[in-house]
């Protein structure tokens, strides 16, 4: 770690290069003899990369930036802080520590905080960066479960992001696939701790997981912007029931939970007055019949995805206006709609948004829709306008 990065006329170099592309700004010369080419590009790809996903560390004049890698496989702070909310406490260990974003919100809702990290020099830069912000975290470069077996500590809560990529597979789509594989070491984790926090790919599937993962009391879909960011699995001794909670962060929409595999019939309907489009955390969640009984809506279709009511509710997704309701006949919807300016959304249709966009040459639009979709087994088009 080259502390000299951290001088003041290396940081104003960096910021009058921060839109630079760093393949190029790395193959130029630089009027710093003790900092290398590679080493001022990495600070500038931190640079680049923490102006949005973490800006208190970007803001920050003493954080010495790790390899691009690192960064793009840490959480964002807004996740990061959300999860350091979610179940106060005393004290807990990050056992899969990496740079330290996550461990660094922790540190702001607990007294106590340790951080674990098996590379040397990510641990090495994880506890500069926690002295910059004048954090007291603890950090240890070792093996997380290594510590855990070997500690006499008993935590509030145990934090683990497993890594997805391992020797025999560059996604890890099942939790035996993970490291460390916290199914063979949930044992010691439920011993050492009242509560673990798992944190997995979005692509992990939830029926899946639950048939694998023992003790589970909830899981949480975290959403950033409509965009699924990261399943939080949280698990606990006395765990019975599995709630479902779902979140969209940077948004006004409310959270939904709910009770995995309660009976909720899903009702359906044609379409209404209003229709909603759930956002990608409720998706994830499946959770359509819960949705029905919840808010008191119908389903357009079984396999559509969207919902309708005649009285407008606050919903967990988008919300649109009906205008007009048409059977899908090509010619008449060419006729209505053909090369106008229309969002476009399919659900349940043979045609993609974009064949469909090339087809009736429709230019984007921000408030006026078009859902090619069905309803009671019946192609149809939804003219609509989001609210």
């Amino acid at each position: 770690m080259n502390l000299l990065l951290l001088q003041q006329a290396v940081r104003d170099y960096l910021m009058e290069h921060i839109h630079e592309n760093a393949a190029s700004f790395l193959m130029k010369s630089h009027p710093f003899q003790d900092i290398t080419a590679q080493e001022l590009t990495q600070q500038l790809i931190g640079f680049q990369k923490s102006r949005l996903k973490f800006p208190e560390l970007f803001e920050n004049k003493n954080i010495v930036f790790p390899p691009k890698i690192n960064l793009e496989q840490t959480s964002s702070w807004i996740t990061a802080q959300h999860k350091a909310s979610m179940y106060p406490g005393k004290n807990m260990v990050d056992l899969t520590g990496g740079f330290g974003i996550d461990v660094s919100a922790f540190a702001k809702a607990y007294s106590t905080t340790t951080h674990i990290e098996l590379n040397p020099d990510l641990q090495q830069l994880a506890a500069q960066s926690f002295k910059a912000q004048e954090l007291s975290t603890i950090s240890y470069c070792g093996d997380g479960m290594e510590f855990l077996n070997s500690t006499d500590q008993h935590f509030d809560l145990i934090y683990l992001d497993p890594s997805r990529k391992t020797a025999a597979s560059n996604k890890a789509v099942l939790l035996e696939d993970y490291e460390p594989n916290v199914i063979k070491n949930l044992d010691v984790l439920l011993e050492k701790s009242h509560r673990v926090m798992i944190k997995t790919s979005p692509m992990l599937d939830i029926t899946a997981g639950l048939k694998q993962l023992t003790n589970v009391s909830a899981i949480h879909v975290v959403a950033v912007k409509n965009e699924v960011k990261e399943l939080l699995w949280i698990l606990e001794k006395e765990a019975s029931k599995v709630t479902i909670n779902c979140i969209n962060l940077e948004t006004e929409q409310p959270e939904l939970a709910f009770k995995w595999n309660k009976s909720s019939d899903v009702k359906l309907s044609e379409p209404l007055t209003y229709l909603y489009e759930p956002n990608a955390a409720v998706m994830k969640s499946q959770g359509f019949g819960f949705i029905c009984e919840q808010y008191g809506i119908s389903k357009i279709d079984h396999d559509a995805h969207l919902f309708t009511s005649d009285e407008r509710i606050d919903f967990p997704g988008r919300i649109f206006r009906i205008e007009d309701i048409k059977a899908y006949k090509p010619k008449d919807i060419k006729r209505s709609y053909g090369k106008s300016h229309r969002g476009v959304v399919t659900r349940n249709f043979r045609e993609s948004v974009h064949q469909l966009r090339q087809k009736y040459q429709l230019k984007e639009h921000e408030t006026d829709y078009l859902f090619f979709t069905s309803s009671m087994g019946k192609s149809i088009v939804i003219e609509a306008k989001k609210l």
